[in-house]
């Protein structure tokens, strides 16, 4: 994010005191805690307005280039907050409705896959949160309350619509609508996969623990941490010098606070293992239950010995499947694919056009349904893939997917009995959205 949206950002709750958007002189105004709107009794703060547009920024990758741009940007994420904020109001009537921990934290992290799907690669998603004085962990502890009131309206919703039926002649009059508006149905291909993981060798791991043993020597005799930091640690934590900021002990993971809020100003930590790799802390200040931070992080990355342990465990899966194992059970086993592991390794349905370029060479490849391929490399690993369906591209029309057509329908209907029941809702409890400049 550039530094002029991060300046919208800030002006949107500058504005209520009179700032104006783009001028220097307000850079150095301090934002004063305003009230955005209020919904029934709850009000929405100005400074929820801006962390929820940052979000959004992130999560959309957009960057308002004008006042224009922003504003209209601010008035539809308060629009959207202020119909969130009505559900949640009425889901919170409903003692029926309940979201787990584990969906939230499903879907969540489902979720932040998806954004950084968006970028180029994770260290550009990593990047792109550092930018915005964010971490991985700080990013999801933000989302996970959108994501858990997501869930309450969604299953609100399902529950007041349960009963949304839709009749054949509804179908076919929603057909006759948009016949010419529902996009051909693409060339599409369902498949499953085996994916591999390349994973680091115990030896790695001890070669990269002696480095870091190292490095901790020359910091603690004198060396300068953000030099040293930016030199060892990956791009996202390099491009900081290693500064978290000022950070909390649920900002980061339990086995990073432990030692790195024991630690005193000016002090170093031992080398400190998490899932990440190994770290070295260092405690700049501290105030209060909040922590000056840094550290370098030395990645635990499999060397060309491990990736090729990788590579003849694939070729023997393949050979077996060849042989006559069965691919679902061999998935079951060694798919690293938490996702799709139990059901066998299945994906689904994909339109061809938007699988990856070296899925989409595999699936060229493959000449009969049921047939194998691989190993293909993603980011992700090694995939050994398999044809379970193939569709040509062609034309919707009722007779051939007519229970497509219905889905579209019912959800039409549905988003109509959505609009009318929100409207209703507004009509009972009280929303008074206030000017901000």
């Amino acid at each position: 994010m550039n530094k002029q949206f991060n300046f919208i950002i800030s002006a949107i709750i500058a504005a209520a005191i009179g700032a104006c958007l783009f001028p220097a002189a307000s850079l150095a105004a301090e934002p004063v805690e305003r009230i955005a709107a209020i919904v029934g009794s709850e009000p929405i703060l100005t400074s929820e307005l801006a962390a929820q547009i940052q979000m959004v920024a992130i999560q959309r990758k957009i960057r308002p280039a004008n006042q224009e741009e922003a504003e209209r940007l601010q008035k539809e994420i308060l629009e959207q907050m202020i119909m969130e904020k009505l559900i949640q109001i009425e889901a919170r009537k409903d003692t029926s409705i309940k979201v787990s921990s584990e969906e939230i934290d499903q879907t969540l992290d489902e979720h932040i896959r998806n954004i950084a799907s968006q970028f180029p690669t994770e260290e550009a998603f990593l990047g792109e949160l550092a930018k915005e004085g964010l971490n991985l962990r700080l990013f999801k502890k933000r989302l996970r309350p959108e994501i858990e009131n997501h869930l309450l309206k969604q299953k609100l919703i399902s529950k007041k619509l349960s009963a949304v039926a839709i009749s054949r002649q509804e179908v076919m009059d929603f057909y006759d609508k948009y016949r010419d508006s529902i996009p051909d149905q693409p060339e599409a291909v369902r498949l499953a996969h085996i994916l591999l993981t390349f994973q680091p060798s115990g030896a790695t791991e001890d070669s990269v623990r002696q480095l870091a043993e190292s490095v901790r020597k020359n910091v603690a005799a004198g060396a300068d941490f953000a030099t040293i930091s930016a030199q060892y640690s990956p791009q996202a934590v390099a491009l900081a010098g290693g500064d978290l900021g000022f950070i909390t002990r649920d900002d980061v993971v339990p086995e990073f606070a432990r030692p790195a809020f024991n630690l005193q100003p000016g002090e170093i930590s031992g080398v400190v293992r998490t899932e990440f790799g190994f770290h070295i802390i260092k405690c700049e200040e501290k105030a209060g239950d909040k922590a000056h931070l840094r550290h370098i992080l030395f990645e635990v990355l499999p060397a060309p010995s491990d990736s090729a342990l990788t590579f003849r465990l694939a070729d023997s899966l393949k050979q077996a499947i060849l042989a006559g194992s069965d691919f679902r059970e061999l998935a079951k086993i060694f798919s690293a694919d938490d996702e799709t592991r139990k059901q066998g390794g299945e994906l689904g349905w994909f339109a061809k056009a938007d699988l990856p370029p070296e899925f989409i060479s595999a699936v060229d490849s493959i000449k009969n349904i049921g047939d194998i391929y691989g190993p293909v490399r993603s980011e992700y690993g090694l995939h050994i893939l398999k044809l379970l369906e193939y569709q040509e591209a062609r034309q919707f029309s009722p007779e051939t997917d007519y229970d497509r057509l219905k889905e579209m329908a019912r959800q039409s209907k549905t988003g109509e009995s959505v609009d009318r029941w929100i409207e209703k809702v507004k009509e009972q409890i009280f929303v008074e959205i206030r000017p901000l400049n």
